[in-house]
């Protein structure tokens, strides 16, 4: 017995280098490289499309993509989250933009579906907005790849641990290296002036947002990285602006159109104009009553001055439309606003007394908004000037239209109103109205606005 064991031990010890041979092959050849994930560009802007790939996995495996970034809401950290569900090809491949995702946050052919279907982690805060506050900094996400169908709640509960087969980091530009961001403070004018690379001029925009206050910066960044000197236009809760929106004067409005107009980068002949919800109203009022304009994009607003009575030079420019709160219902979801203004066709804004072309998007499920809007606006357009005006319905889309790949926001908190707002929309047509109405923008704008030529 003693005899066999010792011989035993030592055929094991002259087997151990073939064994161990056998273990570094294996090893080599499957943890590293087994479903290794590929992005391109992996630096890319925030409105670009990228090229997602997964290989060297099983033939058939089933996998799961999963994208994550971090964010802030309300000065707090917050996740937003995706993932979709694939089925490998023969040759242990999966391409996003040729293959369908059979579950998860979308499913299909999305080549960028994991990013526009983000939405709050299940593990946070929910009914929260993705808003990006820093534009010279990159949005980064995370993307990983897992072995099997695993649903978005199993990857962010914390008693569950799934290790990733590979992983890999991916930036979003919102403001390209050689675009210049200027702080604006002359006059009265205030807010940040974002200019293309080159000598100019450019064609100049000035980007509103809604009743959110504050200075929002992604948009007009974004149109600078696209050719135009973008003027983003805060108008109150801003360093010594108003604080709330009800002591406004349009003389603040009109001082910025001349400051940007005259500005010598920026093309003389007419400047443009986006604006979105509340402050698509004043930007109508800009529109009508500033000659420099010539392009307006209007977003899920009215036709009309709403919310509060609008002076000029100490006299009523403007009375506001009345809201009716006793008409704007309180459900699950958050406050429904769209039924709350009380109107009439004489309310709408004569913009077809000037030669400004104006694009009107609106959403059907905009909750905020009547969608019909732009449709009242146009009616009243005399036959000889319609020409000047284009209303662009978005079916199953909300009320905050954004850059395209930026997460839908069904419904949040609202500081002016203290409480959820209900936006609407859903996820997949809110994102296709999303990409849709980013292209028709920059196309608006390239035409109407004076060209180098």
């Amino acid at each position: 017995m003693v005899r066999l064991q010792f011989s035993a031990a030592r055929r094991l010890r002259q087997l151990e280098p073939i064994l161990q041979r056998c273990l570094q092959q294996s090893f080599s050849t499957q943890p590293a490289q087994s479903g290794l994930i590929k992005v391109t560009p992996k630096v890319s802007l925030f409105t670009d499309k990228v090229h997602i790939k997964v290989q060297g996995l099983p033939s058939k495996a089933k996998v799961t993509l999963h994208a994550m970034t971090e964010h802030e809401w309300r000065r707090k950290p917050a996740q937003f989250v995706s993932c979709s569900h694939y089925v490998a090809r023969h040759s242990g491949e999966v391409d996003l933009q040729k293959d369908g995702s059979v579950g998860g946050t979308y499913t299909g052919v999305e080549p960028m579906g994991l990013f526009w279907s983000m939405q709050p982690c299940p593990s946070g805060p929910q009914n929260i907005r993705m808003v990006v506050k820093n534009v010279e900094r990159p949005v980064l996400y995370k993307l990983s790849v897992y072995l099997g169908h695993l649903p978005l709640s199993d990857l962010h509960m914390n008693n569950i641990q799934h290790k990733p087969l590979s992983a890999l980091e991916v930036e979003r530009v919102v403001m390209p290296s050689n675009v210049r961001r200027i702080p604006v403070k002359e006059g009265t004018v205030r807010g940040t002036l974002f200019l293309p690379p080159g000598e100019g001029p450019f064609p100049g925009v000035i980007d509103i947002f809604g009743l959110a206050g504050g200075l929002m910066e992604i948009r007009a960044a974004l149109l600078a990285a696209n050719g135009f000197a973008a003027f983003a236009l805060p108008f109150f809760g801003y360093d010594d602006l108003p604080k709330t929106f009800t002591e406004l004067t349009f003389d603040y409005f009109e001082n910025t159109v001349t400051w940007l107009a005259s500005h010598p980068s920026v093309r003389p002949g007419g400047i443009g104009i986006i604006a979105i919800s509340g402050g698509a109203a004043l930007g109508l009022m800009m529109a009508w009553k500033c000659p420099q304009v010539s392009a307006y994009v209007l977003i899920n607003g009215p036709g009309f001055h709403g919310l509060m009575d609008l002076y000029h030079k100490g006299k009523l420019l403007r009375k506001g439309a009345m809201l009716d709160i006793s008409r704007c219902p309180v459900t699950e979801e958050g406050q429904v606003l769209k039924d709350g203004l009380m109107f009439s066709e004489e309310d709408f804004i004569p913009l077809w007394e000037t030669d400004v072309h104006l694009l009107t998007l609106a959403c059907d499920d905009d909750y905020l908004m009547r969608p019909d809007m732009g449709d009242i606006h146009q009616k009243l357009y005399p036959e000889d000037r319609r020409h000047l005006i284009e209303v662009v319905h978005y079916l199953g889309a909300g009320h905050l239209l954004e850059p395209p790949y930026t997460p839908h926001c069904r419904t949040c908190f609202n500081t002016v109103f203290g409480q959820d707002l209900l936006w609407g929309g859903y996820v997949k047509e809110h994102a296709i109205a999303q990409e849709d109405s980013w292209h028709r923008i920059l196309n608006f704008m390239n035409k109407h606005l004076p060209s180098s030529s």
